[in-house]
């Protein structure tokens, strides 16, 4: 373990239930994209990272707005600005963005707390620079760099083109192309943004919205795809639904210079609306990890995780 010039920890060794793992600051990590989590591991399988060993999972890395004026600080500044760890239980640790250290004036803090198969999280913030929301909102991501998934698609209960049912996300294309990007709430109008502004993460996709707050993705448990039985669930579950938006990416290529498609991005967004400066918002998820049963038994897990709210 390594500490702080303010005696706190810059890597926390965190363990609980079924899950364990090293939750690292962004000096701590630096190499590797950043602070989360690297490894993090699952008992039935506890030499295998769910999360790239050169990459990071459940990362906070960006905060947006659409304006042109701030496209440069819209791409990865909770990676760059300082922020620092504070244990708070055996399985249970934060990582704080002062406002002071942050390239927008935000203070914001996730709570990482591991549970039987789960790490549950709550993210808070509190704006203290009115000039950070010209366009009336600002937008938080976080990335997983997967280590070894069964397919890139995410799966979750939404509309696509006026139909109701279960999607998936990250089919692939014509042409050799595959589905990437942000899917919003079906309830929500797209955000804005200016000319010039950096949009990667802010478009939305054009055809399919979510109306459960959940996704899942397939991934493989001991990291080889010839093996069976040992498909893992990755759901992502969230206890609001218009702030959040569920999204996917796939940089990561293979040995023959393709995208691999078992090491997709699987990520998420938190959107703050007319946000009032001052104000502490806040929201809740959980990461649910544990064998794959079926489709059904996702839907009880997050049913049975919202209820508990």
């Amino acid at each position: 373990m390594r500490w702080g010039d303010s005696g706190m920890a810059a890597t926390i060794g965190l363990r609980s239930g079924s899950c364990r793992g090293f939750l690292l600051d962004n000096e701590a990590n630096a190499d590797r994209q950043g602070s989360g989590f690297n490894p993090l591991c699952h008992l039935s399988y506890p030499d295998q990272n769910l999360f790239r060993d050169d990459a990071v999972g459940l990362n906070f890395e960006h905060i947006m707005n659409g304006a042109a004026a701030d496209a440069d600080r819209s791409m990865f500044t909770p990676r760059k600005d300082r922020c620092f760890l504070l244990s708070h239980a055996p399985g249970e640790a934060s990582v704080h963005h002062p406002a002071a250290d942050s390239s927008w004036g935000i203070e914001s803090a996730m709570c990482y707390c591991l549970g039987p198969d789960c790490v549950d999280m709550e993210f808070t913030a509190r704006l203290t620079d009115e000039r950070c929301a010209p366009l009336g909102y600002v937008a938080f991501m976080w990335a997983s760099y997967m280590n070894r998934t069964c397919g890139r698609a995410i799966h979750f209960y939404g509309t696509c083109e006026g139909e109701e049912g279960w999607l998936r996300f990250g089919e692939d294309l014509p042409a050799g192309r595959f589905e990437t990007g942000t899917v919003a709430h079906a309830s929500v109008d797209p955000l804005p943004y200016e000319e010039g502004a950096e949009t990667l993460n802010i478009v939305e996709d054009p055809r399919k919205r979510f109306l459960l707050p959940f996704y899942y993705g397939l991934a493989d448990g001991d990291g080889d795809l010839s093996s069976g039985d040992d498909r893992m669930v990755y759901a992502m579950m969230f206890d609001q639904e218009a702030p959040i938006r569920f999204a996917l990416w796939n940089f990561i290529r293979d040995e023959r210079g393709r995208p691999d498609p078992h090491s997709p991005a699987w990520d998420w967004q938190y959107v703050i609306r007319t946000p009032e400066i001052g104000r502490t918002y806040r929201y809740r998820a959980r990461l649910l990890y544990r064998p794959f049963v079926d489709r059904e038994a996702v839907v009880r897990a997050y049913e049975e995780w919202a209820s508990e709210l």
